[in-house]
């Protein structure tokens, strides 16, 4: 009967408190209830907030789309101008170069013949006049004023190429007669070597050809059921390129919102209304350097339709959601709720315990429902049985925890924790003497600041707990009392009972454990033995983390100084490596007693060393390398010795490096430290080479010049002259005679220049053939024809069977000509033209039985104003080019030109390769009578 009224009791509420409010507080279904519907409103409004931001998310993402097509199509454009403003920059060059309006009207047939983009290429004079234009319509008058005309003004001042789109208009002199050409017209001024403007160049780009990429894209996109729109505007608003060429060069600003901001260098992406009316979505972005933009259009509805799919799919995954609640609800209500509501009343039948549940119990058992009562009812059966067990279980994991640590403040804090847990304590703290062994709080819980700072406990005061203990070596208790005179820190802290454990190492020194209590009750030996157990595991650990600290300290410190040293040294180090390793000239550092410590790459190359014979070894051996490869090996030696001495600073060695003479300029210098003191020299060697071929070219080709124009500029002013005295009449023969001699030197004058000229368009590489079939006995017949050299016969053995060769007819006639008539005119009387062929190259040789050239001759007699001593002793004639301009045309068909000799005579022969096809060039045709000079 007790145990139904017992039971009964349950459900009725308390005087004062309102039922409903009771039911919620004793039932956990209706708290069931109530916390799955707040977390049904919770789940909408996260749907809702998901769906803004998704939705939002997604906008971005179609918009982003759209500018990425934008300015794929504003990069695409931009490179197709770069690379028309560089094709222009080359066709400039290339009518710079072009002597006649023929030759640029060649260039210009090319050139727009080579690129689809362009309709028309002009060719200005520097007031703007039309001088030269391709394709020539009937409606272009050269000599015309080009328009538009600002284009032509902004050229004149540029220094690259500008543009405007529009229409060139090529005036003429009948004002109803014009060529209106619609494009991109690009101009770019072009400039002689002296900067000086010797006119325009200009290009016409196809609007169609930029609008074609957009027609493209838009085509791709319909078959992928997207509609799109795609539009390229000027700085002005004008449409200049898009699908429907129609509409080019209209002005369209207005009808593309976000254009405007495309103009001004700014990303833009509106909702607008489009020319139909219907709402579409404009995007538009800047074409990079151009003042354009590029709005692609995409219909409204077509854009947001991933946005209504979404919300679609939200909707019904909500649907789902509730339903899914709902049976959730009625399961969990039948199968957990009801059962449970069942066991509860049962458990509260059963006799309360005596002791009152912990205030510190779970959260479980201090609810008021069913399961609240069940949980105290198995709190109170658990607690007494594994009370003993867990006071073990923790001294245990406590222990390891804080001895598996090396950190001491880890250490002292695992201390502190562990005692609060082991024992009914309110504060802990762990107290180490300073410098004075004055014991203070190291760290602490529990306890106030106030405490923490002001506690200091001299070695002399025996009347402290801790300094006791320490001084015992045992544990110390005491009840805290209030003095009659000032009352301690502890005692206003609210403290009434302390402990003091002394944890004492003989290599991390000492310290103290101490513990408090607010209730004053003594501790009992069960908790002194816990703790003091403790403390012998925390000692261990105490010591081992204070080791580790003082080491690990004194390492890091130590690595750290290292670290530094090493790290100045590696990038002075690597700084010095790369300057001097990236030297072209070389470099050779050594020691006071001259042993060599580095060596780059330079040194190792004029030395003909290794690095790894210069480095570690006197530097002897790099001037014993220099001697040895000296050309005057004695001269060598007295100038390295100088060096060496420090007697001449600056020396120049030439030496023989892989069959070439080298100058070799060797400068020695003293390296020094901070202080100004001696620690080494260096060795700084330069191959002037290069400088000394450049003097002696020049002070060559002065001479030679100067004497081969002195000559025939004389005789021609001297006959002159004699024709010009009025006192004297010349019968018609010696007339005659004057002046074919003035013609003869002329044109020797005249082939002078041509040879110099020749040369050094080969060596600029602007030499150009016109490169034919032909076969090599036509060529020797034709130059045979034109010599006449008395007293030496010629004789011409060539098979009929040889195949023709693709050559410039006009060169290798200048070739034979030279071949010819230095064999005629430096050998014996008798001159043979043979010709032969190989696998691939057609030989022919020109023989002489003349005294031939000495060895050490016959190696320079391809270099330019070389002539050897037999020649300028029987001839004083010639520049020494002639045997140059063979080897420059040679070379330049791709052959090889060379020369044998002995008692018997001389043979000159060059190899003309087959099988190279016939190329159209503008003709460079030789100066009159090519001839060996």
């Amino acid at each position: 009967m007790r145990m139904r009224r017992h039971a009964s009791n349950q459900f009725r509420p308390p005087q004062g408190e309102p039922t409903m409010r009771y039911f919620m507080r004793r039932s956990l279904a209706l708290q069931l209830l109530s916390v799955y519907l707040l977390f049904v409103m919770v789940v909408l409004a996260v749907g809702f907030g998901f769906n803004a931001v998704v939705q939002h998310q997604l906008r971005n993402n179609v918009q982003t789309s759209d500018q990425a097509l934008a300015q794929e199509i504003a990069l695409t454009t931009s490179l197709q101008l770069i690379d028309d403003e560089n094709a222009l920059s080359s066709l400039g060059k290339l009518v710079a170069a072009a002597k006649t309006s023929d030759d640029k009207l060649a260039i210009f047939r090319t050139f727009q013949a080579a690129r689809n983009d362009v309709n028309y290429v002009y060719w200005l004079d520097p007031v703007g006049e039309l001088q030269v234009a391709w394709p020539l319509t009937s409606a272009v008058t050269l000599g015309a004023e080009f328009s538009p005309p600002d284009v032509v003004q902004r050229a004149r001042s540029a220094t690259s190429p500008v543009y405007e789109v529009g229409i060139a208009v090529a005036a003429t002199t009948s004002a109803d007669s014009a060529d209106v050409i619609a494009g991109v017209i690009l101009a770019e001024p072009v400039r002689n070597a002296a900067k000086h403007l010797i006119g325009i160049v200009a290009t016409n780009l196809s609007l169609d050809e930029l609008s074609e990429p957009l027609t493209t894209v838009v085509n791709a996109q319909q078959h992928q059921n997207r509609t799109l729109r795609i539009s390229i505007i000027d700085s002005r608003g004008e449409l200049i390129a898009t699908p429907d060429s129609k509409r080019i060069l209209e002005t369209v600003l207005d009808e593309l919102p976000g254009a405007a901001q495309a103009l001004q260098g700014q990303t833009d992406s509106v909702l607008g209304t489009g020319t139909d009316g219907q709402d579409w979505l404009f995007s538009a972005v800047p074409v990079p350097d151009t003042g354009w933009a590029v709005v692609v259009q995409e219909p409204a509805n077509a854009a947001m339709a991933v946005v209504a799919e979404f919300q679609r799919w939200l909707l019904t995954a909500a649907l789902l959601f509730a339903c899914g609640g709902l049976l959730f609800w009625l399961i969990l209500l039948a199968r957990v709720i009801r059962p449970l509501h069942a066991l509860a009343m049962q458990h509260q039948a059963l006799p309360a315990s005596a002791a009152a549940i912990p205030a510190h119990t779970t959260l479980l058992a201090q609810r008021t429902d069913e399961v609240g009562g069940l949980a105290r009812s198995l709190l109170r059966l658990e607690r007494d049985g594994l009370e003993k067990l867990g006071e073990l279980r923790t001294l245990l994991e406590t222990s390891n925890a804080v001895v598996g640590s090396l950190d001491p403040y880890a250490v002292v804090g695992g201390i502190i924790r562990a005692a609060r847990r082991l024992v009914d304590v309110q504060a802990a703290a762990v107290l180490v003497p300073d410098d004075q062994d004055v014991l203070r709080v190291l760290v602490s819980d529990g306890h106030s600041e106030r405490f923490n700072e002001a506690l200091a406990l001299a070695p002399e005061n025996l009347g402290s707990t801790a300094v006791q203990a320490l001084h015992e070596r045992q544990p110390v208790q005491r009840l805290i009392v209030a003095d009659e005179g000032r009352p301690s820190i502890a005692f206003e802290e609210g403290f009434r009972s302390v402990l003091a454990i002394p944890i004492i190492s003989r290599h991390a020194g000492s310290v103290v454990l101490s513990v408090h209590r607010v209730e004053a009750k003594p501790f009992d030996p069960n908790e002194i033995d816990l703790l003091l157990t403790f403390a012998n595991y925390a000692t261990l650990a105490w010591e081992h983390a204070v080791l580790y600290e003082r080491s690990d300290e004194r390492l890091r410190v130590v690595a750290r100084e290292n670290e530094t040293l090493y790290q100045q040294a590696s990038e002075e180090k690597q700084k010095l490596a790369a300057i001097m390793g990236s030297m072209s000239d070389g470099l050779v550092l050594t020691s006071i007693n001259g042993t060599i410590l580095y060596a780059n790459l330079g040194a190792n190359a004029l030395a003909g060393l290794t690095n790894e014979a210069l480095e570690g070894s006197p530097v002897a051996i790099l001037y014993d390398a220099l001697r040895a490869a000296a050309v005057d090996a004695p001269e060598a030696a007295r100038t390295l010795a100088q060096s060496a001495a420090g007697d001449a600073p600056e020396v120049v060695v030439e030496i023989r490096r892989n069959g070439q003479r080298r100058a070799i300029h060797v400068r020695l210098f003293d390296v020094g430290d901070d202080a100004g003191r001696a620690v080494g020299r260096g060795l700084l060697l330069r191959d002037v080479t290069r400088e000394r071929e450049l003097d002696e070219f020049k002070t060559a080709l002065l001479a030679a010049v100067g004497h081969e124009l002195r000559t025939p500029l004389a005789a021609i002013k001297g006959h002159a002259s004699t024709l010009l005295q009025e006192d004297v009449f010349w019968p018609q023969a010696d007339q005659r005679h004057f002046l074919q001699t003035i013609s003869s030197e002329a044109d020797r004058l005249a082939q002078l220049v041509s040879n110099l000229l020749d040369l050094s368009r080969q060596e600029t590489g602007l030499f150009l053939l016109n490169r034919a079939s032909a076969r090599v006995q036509d060529l020797v017949a034709q130059t045979i024809t034109h010599l006449n050299f008395p007293g030496v016969t010629l004789s011409v053995a060539i098979p009929d069977d040889l195949p023709p060769v693709n050559v410039d007819a006009a060169r290798i006639g200048v070739v034979l000509r030279n071949l010819i008539a230095n064999a005629a005119t430096y050998g014996g009387n008798s001159v043979c033209i043979t010709a032969s062929q190989g696998d691939e190259a057609i030989t022919i040789a020109v023989a002489d039985n003349g005294a031939g050239i000495p060895p050490d001759e016959l190696l320079h007699i391809f270099e330019r104003f070389y002539r050897t001593r037999h020649g300028r002793q029987q001839h004083s004639g010639g520049t020494g080019l002639g045997l140059t301009i063979c080897k420059a045309f040679v070379e330049a068909h791709g052959g090889t030109i060379w020369a044998a000799s002995n008692a018997q005579g001389t043979t000159i022969a060059f190899a003309l390769p087959l099988g190279v096809p016939a190329v159209a060039a503008p003709p460079a045709t030789p100066g009159p009578d090519d001839q060996v000079a």
